[in-house]
């Protein structure tokens, strides 16, 4: 690992060196910028002949980096980059690493600037297709963003823009038949649940039956009340008996009157007398 490390820090460095002699080129001024077109073409070559010379480890090693340790490489060794562009230059390289293929040639650089910034851009062949370097630099050359750009063919761009419809699109439709799938299920959770609910009244114990009520018992008849019998009183008897009474209360004898009837007088009348 540290002779990784070292092998890529004796390549910075000389790099470091080369991009020094090429700042003596010529300086152009467009737009009160004033850049060195040579210094900004030895800053993508830079690029260039480390991601040609540099194995897989290596390169994911500087895209993988920290901005701190990235920003400490750079003021060692004066690379003119940003922290961020110097680990996303490494990084979209080794993405795109595969498509490209092996470093063949550099084809023409193109310089261009809208007043703030400067663009330059590097044509660049590889075995498998050719690709656009593209760098962004500030007005004191210092590279803000790095981006490489692979080049497809019409056929090969249809054919990406197919995949990605069809993935979308199978995608979209799978989450459709999914859902639709759930919404059908709703149908058995009534017959489900019902189950589930016999299943429960089957295995609970059912309760005892109260025991019915004995049936009233039917009052017995009351006796009936026994006649009363009138006393019955010799006639005869009461007669002589009543007749005497007179007599005595009179003080006369029984010739004088005869007893014909008798009747129960109102008890009123006795009280009175």
């Amino acid at each position: 690992m540290r002779q990784n490390f070292r092998k890529i820090l004796t390549m910075l460095t000389v790099s470091a060196a080369a991009l020094g002699l090429t700042a003596c080129g010529s300086t152009a001024t467009v737009d009160e910028i004033s850049y060195d077109v040579s210094y900004l073409e030895s800053v993508a070559d830079f690029l260039i002949g480390n991601w040609d010379g540099m194995s897989d480890e290596q390169i994911a090693q500087y895209a993988e980096m920290d901005a701190e340790d990235a920003q400490g490489i750079l003021d060692n060794y004066g690379l003119p980059f940003t922290a961020e562009a110097f680990t996303t230059a490494f990084s979209g390289y080794m993405g795109n690493e595969e498509e490209l293929g092996a470093y063949v040639s550099t084809d023409g650089y193109e310089v261009s600037t809208d007043g703030k910034e400067i663009t330059l851009v590097a044509h660049l062949t590889y075995e498998q297709r050719t690709a656009d370097l593209s760098i962004v630099f500030n007005k004191k050359s210092v590279a803000q963003s790095v981006t490489l750009d692979p080049s497809y063919t019409l056929g090969e761009i249809f054919t990406k823009a197919l995949m990605n419809t069809i993935l979308g699109m199978g995608t979209v439709f799978s989450v459709l038949i999914f859902i639709s799938l759930v919404i059908y299920c709703f149908n058995f959770i009534p017959a489900i649940q019902k189950k589930f609910s016999k299943k429960k009244e089957q295995s609970a114990p059912a309760p005892a039956k109260a025991a019915a009520p004995a049936p009233a018992k039917a009052a017995a008849p009351a006796p009936a009340a026994a006649p009363v019998e009138e006393e019955t009183v010799d006639e005869g008897e009461l007669v002589a008996a009543i007749t005497a009474a007179i007599c005595a209360y009179t003080g006369s004898s029984a010739d004088g009157f005869v007893v014909r009837s008798i009747r129960r007088a109102d008890s009123a009348k006795w009280k009175r007398a």
